[in-house]
Protein backbone atom coordinates (compact mmCIF):
# COMPACT_ATOMS: atom_id res chain seq x y z
CA UNK A 1 0.00 0.00 0.00
CA UNK A 2 2.84 2.39 0.87
CA UNK A 3 4.53 1.70 -2.48
CA UNK A 4 1.29 2.54 -4.32
CA UNK A 5 1.05 5.92 -2.59
CA UNK A 6 4.68 6.72 -3.41
CA UNK A 7 4.10 5.81 -7.05
CA UNK A 8 1.03 8.05 -7.30
CA UNK A 9 2.92 11.00 -5.77
CA UNK A 10 5.85 10.51 -8.17
CA UNK A 11 3.51 10.38 -11.17
CA UNK A 12 1.72 13.54 -10.03
CA UNK A 13 5.05 15.40 -9.63
CA UNK A 14 6.22 14.35 -13.11
CA UNK A 15 2.91 15.44 -14.67
CA UNK A 16 2.98 18.86 -12.95
CA UNK A 17 6.58 19.43 -13.99
CA UNK A 18 5.76 18.55 -17.58
CA UNK A 19 2.83 21.03 -17.69
CA UNK A 20 4.92 23.85 -16.17
CA UNK A 21 7.82 23.17 -18.54
CA UNK A 22 5.49 23.06 -21.56
CA UNK A 23 3.84 26.36 -20.62
CA UNK A 24 7.19 28.03 -19.96
CA UNK A 25 8.54 26.82 -23.27
CA UNK A 26 5.40 28.09 -25.07
CA UNK A 27 5.66 31.52 -23.37
CA UNK A 28 9.31 31.72 -24.32
CA UNK A 29 8.53 30.91 -27.92
CA UNK A 30 5.71 33.51 -27.97
CA UNK A 31 8.14 36.09 -26.57
CA UNK A 32 10.65 35.19 -29.30
CA UNK A 33 7.99 35.43 -31.99
CA UNK A 34 7.01 38.92 -30.86
CA UNK A 35 3.56 40.35 -30.32
CA UNK A 36 1.25 41.88 -32.93
CA UNK A 37 -2.05 43.74 -33.11
CA UNK A 38 -4.32 44.71 -35.98
CA UNK A 39 -5.00 48.25 -37.23
CA UNK A 40 -8.75 48.78 -37.09
CA UNK A 41 -11.33 51.49 -37.63
CA UNK A 42 -13.11 53.20 -34.78
CA UNK A 43 -13.74 56.40 -32.84
CA UNK A 44 -11.16 58.18 -30.72
CA UNK A 45 -11.62 60.80 -28.04
CA UNK A 46 -9.11 62.86 -26.09
CA UNK A 47 -10.46 63.26 -22.57
CA UNK A 48 -9.95 65.95 -19.96
CA UNK A 49 -10.25 64.36 -16.55
CA UNK A 50 -11.28 66.21 -13.40
CA UNK A 51 -12.57 65.36 -9.96
CA UNK A 52 -15.16 67.08 -7.83
CA UNK A 53 -17.99 66.69 -5.38
CA UNK A 54 -21.70 66.23 -5.95
CA UNK A 55 -23.73 69.14 -4.59
CA UNK A 56 -27.47 69.85 -4.72
CA UNK A 57 -28.98 72.67 -6.77
CA UNK A 58 -29.72 74.49 -3.51
CA UNK A 59 -28.83 73.91 0.14
CA UNK A 60 -30.93 76.00 2.52
CA UNK A 61 -30.67 76.47 6.26
CA UNK A 62 -34.22 76.69 7.58
CA UNK A 63 -34.63 79.32 10.29
CA UNK A 64 -37.79 80.39 12.08
CA UNK A 65 -39.03 83.96 12.05
CA UNK A 66 -40.77 83.25 15.35
CA UNK A 67 -39.29 82.38 18.74
CA UNK A 68 -40.43 79.71 21.14
CA UNK A 69 -40.15 76.13 22.31
CA UNK A 70 -40.06 73.27 19.81
CA UNK A 71 -43.16 71.18 20.49
CA UNK A 72 -43.32 68.98 17.37
CA UNK A 73 -40.97 67.70 14.66
CA UNK A 74 -42.92 66.50 11.63
CA UNK A 75 -40.08 65.34 9.36
CA UNK A 76 -36.78 63.54 9.90
CA UNK A 77 -33.50 63.55 8.01
CA UNK A 78 -33.65 61.78 4.67
CA UNK A 79 -37.37 62.28 4.10
CA UNK A 80 -38.67 63.90 0.94
CA UNK A 81 -41.09 66.81 1.46
CA UNK A 82 -43.14 69.08 -0.76
CA UNK A 83 -43.30 72.86 -0.59
CA UNK A 84 -45.66 73.99 2.17
CA UNK A 85 -45.52 70.81 4.24
CA UNK A 86 -44.87 71.09 7.98
CA UNK A 87 -41.32 70.58 9.20
CA UNK A 88 -41.28 71.88 12.80
CA UNK A 89 -43.90 73.44 15.09
CA UNK A 90 -43.18 75.96 17.87
CA UNK A 91 -45.28 76.77 20.93
CA UNK A 92 -47.19 79.96 19.94
CA UNK A 93 -47.63 81.34 23.48
CA UNK A 94 -44.62 83.69 23.35
CA UNK A 95 -45.60 85.13 19.99
CA UNK A 96 -49.19 85.54 21.18
CA UNK A 97 -47.90 87.63 24.08
CA UNK A 98 -45.92 89.73 21.65
CA UNK A 99 -49.09 90.31 19.62
CA UNK A 100 -51.00 91.40 22.74
CA UNK A 101 -48.17 93.73 23.75
CA UNK A 102 -48.03 95.23 20.28
CA UNK A 103 -51.79 95.91 20.33
CA UNK A 104 -51.41 97.84 23.59
CA UNK A 105 -48.55 99.85 22.10
CA UNK A 106 -50.82 100.74 19.18
CA UNK A 107 -53.53 101.94 21.55
CA UNK A 108 -51.04 104.10 23.49
CA UNK A 109 -49.64 105.59 20.27
CA UNK A 110 -53.16 106.34 19.03
CA UNK A 111 -54.02 108.13 22.29
CA UNK A 112 -50.87 110.23 22.07
CA UNK A 113 -51.67 111.17 18.50
CA UNK A 114 -55.15 112.25 19.52
CA UNK A 115 -53.72 114.34 22.35
CA UNK A 116 -51.20 116.05 20.07
CA UNK A 117 -53.93 116.79 17.54
CA UNK A 118 -56.06 118.41 20.28
CA UNK A 119 -53.14 120.56 21.40
CA UNK A 120 -52.54 121.70 17.83
CA UNK A 121 -56.21 122.53 17.36
CA UNK A 122 -56.17 124.48 20.64
CA UNK A 123 -53.11 126.47 19.61
CA UNK A 124 -54.49 127.24 16.18
CA UNK A 125 -57.96 128.33 17.41
CA UNK A 126 -58.62 129.12 21.08
CA UNK A 127 -55.15 130.25 22.14
CA UNK A 128 -54.62 132.31 19.02
CA UNK A 129 -58.07 133.94 19.24
CA UNK A 130 -57.66 134.74 22.93
CA UNK A 131 -54.26 136.33 22.38
CA UNK A 132 -55.56 138.48 19.55
CA UNK A 133 -58.57 139.58 21.66
CA UNK A 134 -56.33 140.57 24.57
CA UNK A 135 -54.11 142.61 22.25
CA UNK A 136 -57.16 144.29 20.79
CA UNK A 137 -58.48 145.23 24.27
CA UNK A 138 -55.11 146.44 25.48
CA UNK A 139 -54.61 148.49 22.34
CA UNK A 140 -57.90 150.35 23.06
CA UNK A 141 -57.06 150.79 26.72
CA UNK A 142 -53.65 152.19 25.88
CA UNK A 143 -55.16 154.65 23.39
CA UNK A 144 -57.69 155.83 26.00
CA UNK A 145 -54.95 156.24 28.62
CA UNK A 146 -52.82 158.18 26.15
CA UNK A 147 -55.81 160.43 25.31
CA UNK A 148 -56.50 161.27 28.95
CA UNK A 149 -52.83 161.99 29.60
CA UNK A 150 -52.55 164.24 26.58
CA UNK A 151 -55.79 166.05 27.49
CA UNK A 152 -54.52 166.77 30.96
CA UNK A 153 -51.15 167.81 29.67
CA UNK A 154 -52.82 170.37 27.34
CA UNK A 155 -54.31 172.32 30.31
CA UNK A 156 -52.45 175.26 31.73
CA UNK A 157 -50.06 174.29 34.46
CA UNK A 158 -52.04 176.10 37.19
CA UNK A 159 -55.16 174.10 36.25
CA UNK A 160 -53.62 170.61 36.56
CA UNK A 161 -52.36 168.81 39.59
CA UNK A 162 -49.05 167.08 39.51
CA UNK A 163 -50.43 164.04 41.26
CA UNK A 164 -53.18 163.54 38.70
CA UNK A 165 -50.68 163.99 35.87
CA UNK A 166 -48.42 161.31 37.40
CA UNK A 167 -51.37 158.94 37.76
CA UNK A 168 -52.42 159.30 34.12
CA UNK A 169 -48.81 158.85 32.95
CA UNK A 170 -48.49 155.72 35.03
CA UNK A 171 -51.75 154.35 33.67
CA UNK A 172 -50.50 154.85 30.11
CA UNK A 173 -47.21 153.12 30.81
CA UNK A 174 -49.04 150.20 32.43
CA UNK A 175 -51.26 149.82 29.35
CA UNK A 176 -48.22 149.89 27.06
CA UNK A 177 -46.48 147.22 29.17
CA UNK A 178 -49.53 144.96 29.16
CA UNK A 179 -49.84 145.36 25.39
CA UNK A 180 -46.19 144.35 24.86
CA UNK A 181 -46.72 141.29 27.10
CA UNK A 182 -49.84 140.31 25.12
CA UNK A 183 -47.92 140.65 21.86
CA UNK A 184 -45.15 138.41 23.26
CA UNK A 185 -47.79 135.84 24.24
CA UNK A 186 -49.15 135.95 20.71
CA UNK A 187 -45.64 135.37 19.33
CA UNK A 188 -45.22 132.36 21.62
CA UNK A 189 -48.50 130.94 20.38
CA UNK A 190 -47.43 131.46 16.76
CA UNK A 191 -44.15 129.64 17.53
CA UNK A 192 -45.96 126.86 19.41
CA UNK A 193 -48.19 126.02 16.46
CA UNK A 194 -45.33 124.56 14.29
CA UNK A 195 -44.10 122.60 17.31
CA UNK A 196 -47.60 121.25 17.82
CA UNK A 197 -47.75 120.25 14.17
CA UNK A 198 -44.36 118.51 14.49
CA UNK A 199 -45.64 116.69 17.57
CA UNK A 200 -48.61 115.49 15.54
CA UNK A 201 -46.32 114.18 12.82
CA UNK A 202 -44.18 112.40 15.41
CA UNK A 203 -47.26 110.87 16.99
CA UNK A 204 -48.46 109.73 13.57
CA UNK A 205 -45.07 108.09 12.88
CA UNK A 206 -45.09 106.44 16.30
CA UNK A 207 -48.55 105.06 15.61
CA UNK A 208 -47.49 103.76 12.20
CA UNK A 209 -44.41 102.11 13.76
CA UNK A 210 -46.52 100.54 16.48
CA UNK A 211 -48.90 99.17 13.84
CA UNK A 212 -45.95 97.73 11.89
CA UNK A 213 -44.72 96.00 15.04
CA UNK A 214 -48.23 94.69 15.55
CA UNK A 215 -48.32 93.37 11.97
CA UNK A 216 -44.88 91.78 12.40
CA UNK A 217 -45.94 90.19 15.66
CA UNK A 218 -49.12 88.88 14.06
CA UNK A 219 -47.08 87.51 11.14
CA UNK A 220 -44.59 85.82 13.46
CA UNK A 221 -47.52 84.24 15.26
CA UNK A 222 -48.45 82.56 11.99
CA UNK A 223 -44.81 81.46 11.52
CA UNK A 224 -44.74 79.16 14.51
CA UNK A 225 -45.41 76.42 11.96
CA UNK A 226 -42.16 76.14 9.95
CA UNK A 227 -42.98 74.89 6.44
CA UNK A 228 -40.81 73.51 3.66
CA UNK A 229 -39.93 76.35 1.24
CA UNK A 230 -39.61 74.04 -1.79
CA UNK A 231 -39.83 70.42 -2.89
CA UNK A 232 -36.74 68.65 -1.62
CA UNK A 233 -35.10 66.37 0.90
CA UNK A 234 -34.54 67.01 4.59
CA UNK A 235 -30.80 66.71 5.10
CA UNK A 236 -30.73 67.33 8.83
CA UNK A 237 -32.90 68.33 11.78
CA UNK A 238 -30.83 70.54 14.09
CA UNK A 239 -33.14 70.81 17.13
CA UNK A 240 -35.13 68.50 19.34
CA UNK A 241 -38.51 68.77 21.05
CA UNK A 242 -38.21 70.91 24.17
CA UNK A 243 -35.45 73.21 22.94
CA UNK A 244 -36.13 76.94 22.85
CA UNK A 245 -35.05 78.80 19.73
CA UNK A 246 -34.70 82.47 18.79
CA UNK A 247 -36.41 83.87 15.73
CA UNK A 248 -34.48 85.45 12.89
CA UNK A 249 -36.47 88.71 13.00
CA UNK A 250 -35.66 89.44 16.63
CA UNK A 251 -31.93 88.60 16.90
CA UNK A 252 -28.76 90.05 15.42
CA UNK A 253 -27.38 86.59 14.61
CA UNK A 254 -30.25 85.84 12.24
CA UNK A 255 -31.96 83.17 14.32
CA UNK A 256 -31.50 79.50 15.14
CA UNK A 257 -31.06 76.89 12.40
CA UNK A 258 -33.84 74.33 12.73
CA UNK A 259 -33.23 72.15 9.68
CA UNK A 260 -31.24 71.88 6.47
CA UNK A 261 -33.02 71.17 3.20
CA UNK A 262 -31.61 70.13 -0.16
CA UNK A 263 -33.17 70.98 -3.49
CA UNK A 264 -32.29 67.87 -5.49
CA UNK A 265 -34.27 68.65 -8.62
CA UNK A 266 -30.81 68.93 -10.13
CA UNK A 267 -27.60 67.36 -8.87
CA UNK A 268 -24.39 69.12 -9.82
CA UNK A 269 -20.78 67.99 -9.85
CA UNK A 270 -18.48 70.90 -9.07
CA UNK A 271 -15.47 69.66 -11.00
CA UNK A 272 -12.01 71.15 -10.44
CA UNK A 273 -10.35 71.47 -13.86
CA UNK A 274 -6.62 72.10 -14.01
CA UNK A 275 -5.58 75.39 -15.59
CA UNK A 276 -3.72 73.44 -18.30
CA UNK A 277 -7.01 71.83 -19.41
CA UNK A 278 -9.56 74.62 -18.91
CA UNK A 279 -8.91 75.98 -22.43
CA UNK A 280 -10.04 72.70 -24.01
CA UNK A 281 -13.13 72.62 -21.77
CA UNK A 282 -14.01 76.17 -22.84
CA UNK A 283 -13.93 75.09 -26.49
CA UNK A 284 -16.46 72.32 -25.99
CA UNK A 285 -18.71 74.14 -23.49
CA UNK A 286 -22.20 75.24 -24.62
CA UNK A 287 -22.82 79.02 -24.95
CA UNK A 288 -24.73 79.38 -21.68
CA UNK A 289 -21.79 77.98 -19.69
CA UNK A 290 -19.13 80.41 -20.91
CA UNK A 291 -18.05 83.24 -18.59
CA UNK A 292 -19.48 86.55 -19.78
CA UNK A 293 -22.32 85.00 -21.82
CA UNK A 294 -25.26 87.10 -22.87
CA UNK A 295 -27.78 88.10 -20.22
CA UNK A 296 -30.80 85.79 -20.13
CA UNK A 297 -29.00 82.84 -21.73
CA UNK A 298 -29.59 79.81 -19.51
CA UNK A 299 -29.30 76.06 -19.76
CA UNK A 300 -32.52 74.59 -21.23
CA UNK A 301 -34.80 72.71 -18.87
CA UNK A 302 -36.29 70.23 -21.35
CA UNK A 303 -34.68 66.82 -21.46
CA UNK A 304 -34.94 66.45 -25.25
CA UNK A 305 -32.65 69.44 -25.89
CA UNK A 306 -30.08 68.19 -23.40
CA UNK A 307 -30.15 64.66 -24.81
CA UNK A 308 -29.44 66.06 -28.28
CA UNK A 309 -26.12 67.57 -27.17
CA UNK A 310 -23.02 65.78 -28.41
CA UNK A 311 -19.87 64.90 -26.51
CA UNK A 312 -21.34 65.61 -23.10
CA UNK A 313 -19.24 64.87 -19.98
CA UNK A 314 -19.40 61.46 -18.36
CA UNK A 315 -19.45 60.98 -14.61
CA UNK A 316 -18.40 58.07 -12.43
CA UNK A 317 -18.54 57.61 -8.67
CA UNK A 318 -16.82 55.06 -6.48
CA UNK A 319 -20.11 53.93 -4.95
CA UNK A 320 -21.32 52.65 -8.35
CA UNK A 321 -18.12 51.75 -10.28
CA UNK A 322 -19.98 49.85 -13.01
CA UNK A 323 -22.35 52.72 -13.86
CA UNK A 324 -21.74 55.80 -15.97
CA UNK A 325 -23.78 58.98 -15.68
CA UNK A 326 -24.11 61.71 -18.27
CA UNK A 327 -23.83 65.40 -17.58
CA UNK A 328 -24.23 68.84 -19.13
CA UNK A 329 -21.88 71.76 -18.48
CA UNK A 330 -23.98 74.49 -16.87
CA UNK A 331 -21.39 77.02 -15.72
CA UNK A 332 -17.65 77.72 -15.84
CA UNK A 333 -16.48 80.00 -13.06
CA UNK A 334 -14.11 82.74 -14.23
CA UNK A 335 -12.34 83.09 -10.87
CA UNK A 336 -9.70 80.40 -10.20
CA UNK A 337 -9.20 78.38 -7.05
CA UNK A 338 -5.68 78.26 -5.62
CA UNK A 339 -4.57 75.52 -3.25
CA UNK A 340 -0.94 74.80 -2.42
CA UNK A 341 0.20 76.50 -5.61
CA UNK A 342 -2.19 74.51 -7.83
CA UNK A 343 -4.61 76.57 -9.92
CA UNK A 344 -7.95 75.04 -10.90
CA UNK A 345 -11.25 76.34 -12.26
CA UNK A 346 -14.64 75.20 -11.02
CA UNK A 347 -17.00 73.79 -13.63
CA UNK A 348 -20.62 72.98 -12.73
CA UNK A 349 -21.79 69.81 -14.49
CA UNK A 350 -25.48 68.99 -14.11
CA UNK A 351 -26.06 65.24 -13.92
CA UNK A 352 -28.67 64.51 -16.60
CA UNK A 353 -28.48 60.80 -17.32
CA UNK A 354 -28.69 57.53 -15.48
CA UNK A 355 -30.48 56.83 -12.24
CA UNK A 356 -29.21 60.00 -10.55
CA UNK A 357 -31.67 59.62 -7.67
CA UNK A 358 -29.28 57.10 -6.11
CA UNK A 359 -26.47 59.69 -5.90
CA UNK A 360 -25.97 61.59 -2.65
CA UNK A 361 -24.68 65.05 -1.93
CA UNK A 362 -20.99 65.07 -1.00
CA UNK A 363 -19.98 62.03 -3.08
CA UNK A 364 -16.67 62.38 -4.88
CA UNK A 365 -17.02 62.05 -8.64
CA UNK A 366 -14.69 61.68 -11.61
CA UNK A 367 -15.71 63.78 -14.62
CA UNK A 368 -14.44 63.13 -18.14
CA UNK A 369 -14.80 65.90 -20.74
CA UNK A 370 -14.41 65.01 -24.43
CA UNK A 371 -12.14 67.79 -25.68
CA UNK A 372 -11.21 66.32 -29.13
CA UNK A 373 -12.67 63.44 -31.09
CA UNK A 374 -12.67 61.74 -34.46
CA UNK A 375 -15.10 59.16 -35.85
CA UNK A 376 -14.45 56.12 -38.06
CA UNK A 377 -10.71 56.61 -38.36
CA UNK A 378 -7.82 54.14 -38.52
CA UNK A 379 -6.56 53.34 -35.04
CA UNK A 380 -3.11 51.98 -34.25
CA UNK A 381 -2.05 50.78 -30.80
CA UNK A 382 0.13 53.46 -29.26
CA UNK A 383 2.58 50.87 -27.96
CA UNK A 384 3.38 49.88 -31.56
CA UNK A 385 4.56 53.39 -32.53
CA UNK A 386 8.33 53.87 -32.58
CA UNK A 387 10.83 56.38 -33.89
CA UNK A 388 12.54 55.05 -37.01
CA UNK A 389 16.06 55.36 -38.46
CA UNK A 390 15.22 58.68 -40.12
CA UNK A 391 13.85 60.12 -36.89
CA UNK A 392 10.20 59.98 -37.97
CA UNK A 393 7.40 58.04 -36.30
CA UNK A 394 6.15 54.76 -37.66
CA UNK A 395 5.60 51.07 -37.00
CA UNK A 396 7.15 47.70 -37.75
CA UNK A 397 5.05 45.25 -39.75
CA UNK A 398 5.76 41.56 -40.60
CA UNK A 399 7.33 40.77 -43.95
CA UNK A 400 5.38 38.49 -46.21
CA UNK A 401 8.52 36.47 -47.19
CA UNK A 402 11.94 36.61 -45.59
CA UNK A 403 15.29 34.95 -46.13
CA UNK A 404 16.87 33.17 -43.23
CA UNK A 405 19.39 35.96 -42.74
CA UNK A 406 16.88 38.85 -42.88
CA UNK A 407 14.79 40.30 -40.15
CA UNK A 408 11.15 39.09 -40.27
CA UNK A 409 9.76 42.66 -40.16
CA UNK A 410 10.04 45.98 -41.97
CA UNK A 411 9.73 49.66 -41.03
CA UNK A 412 6.81 51.83 -42.23
CA UNK A 413 6.85 55.58 -41.58
CA UNK A 414 3.41 56.96 -40.77
CA UNK A 415 1.55 60.16 -40.00
CA UNK A 416 -0.43 60.14 -36.77
CA UNK A 417 -3.13 62.40 -35.35
CA UNK A 418 -5.04 62.19 -32.10
CA UNK A 419 -3.60 60.05 -29.33
CA UNK A 420 -5.50 59.08 -26.17
CA UNK A 421 -2.68 57.01 -24.71
CA UNK A 422 -4.07 53.67 -25.83
CA UNK A 423 -4.55 54.14 -29.58
CA UNK A 424 -3.49 56.80 -32.08
CA UNK A 425 -5.23 58.08 -35.18
CA UNK A 426 -3.43 56.98 -38.37
CA UNK A 427 -3.62 59.62 -41.10
CA UNK A 428 -1.15 58.09 -43.56
CA UNK A 429 1.05 54.99 -43.94
CA UNK A 430 -1.26 52.15 -42.89
CA UNK A 431 -4.48 50.52 -44.01
CA UNK A 432 -7.28 48.79 -42.20
CA UNK A 433 -6.43 45.23 -41.05
CA UNK A 434 -2.68 45.82 -41.26
CA UNK A 435 -0.73 43.91 -38.61
CA UNK A 436 1.78 45.86 -36.55
CA UNK A 437 4.33 44.72 -34.00
CA UNK A 438 3.86 45.91 -30.45
CA UNK A 439 6.83 43.73 -29.47
CA UNK A 440 9.48 42.79 -32.04
CA UNK A 441 10.50 39.13 -32.49
CA UNK A 442 14.00 37.89 -31.57
CA UNK A 443 15.15 35.90 -34.62
CA UNK A 444 18.54 34.69 -33.33
CA UNK A 445 17.18 33.32 -30.10
CA UNK A 446 14.41 31.53 -31.96
CA UNK A 447 16.97 29.80 -34.25
CA UNK A 448 18.96 28.71 -31.23
CA UNK A 449 15.80 27.27 -29.74
CA UNK A 450 15.10 25.33 -32.93
CA UNK A 451 18.66 23.89 -32.98
CA UNK A 452 18.32 22.79 -29.34
CA UNK A 453 15.10 20.93 -30.23
CA UNK A 454 16.89 19.06 -33.08
CA UNK A 455 19.72 17.90 -30.82
CA UNK A 456 17.29 16.54 -28.28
Amino acid sequence: MKNVVIAILALSTITTGYIVATNSLQMSIEGLDGKTLVVRRGDITIPVNATGSIVPYRRIEIKAEASGEVIHIARNAGERVRAGELLVRLDPINEQRNVDRAKLDVEVAAARLEESQLLLRQAETADLSAANAIIEDLTGAMAYAEFRRDKLAALPEHQRANEEMFERETTLQRSQSQLRKAQADLERINLAIPRARQAVRQAEAALASAKNFEDDAALRLTKTDILAPFDGVVAKIEKQVGEVIQGGKTTITGGTVLAIMLDVRRLIVQAEVDEADIGRVLKLAPPWALPGHEDGLHMPEDTATLDALEHTPTIRVESFPDEEFRGVIERIYPEPERRAGVVTYLVDVVISGGDRSKLLSGMRADVTFTSEHAKNVLLCPTEAIRRGPSGGLGVFIPKETTDSDERPYEWIECTFGLDNGNVSEVRAGLSEADVVYTKLPRKVDRDKMKSKKKKT
